[in-house]
């Protein structure tokens, strides 16, 4: 898989595996973080299928979707 940075024309390069998106009630998505090395800009790309992980503890590091 290639992921680019759309404004900067860059090749994102994967930062940190083992990122869970936590979207509430133990349902979180397992993913990878891509950052551009020129802008900066971060995004976390992830498996289809939620994965049960009530006390998150699965993942690295877990992003809240529920905050803001």
């Amino acid at each position: 898989m290639l992921i680019v940075c759309e404004k900067c024309k860059k090749e994102m390069s994967c930062e940190k595996n083992g990122v869970g998106i936590h979207y509430g009630n133990g349902h979180v998505y397992a993913g990878y973080r891509y950052v551009c090395s020129i802008c900066g800009v971060s995004i976390v790309v992830t498996i289809n299928n939620a994965n049960y992980d009530p006390q998150l503890n699965q993942q690295d590091e877990y992003i809240d979707m529920e905050k803001k």
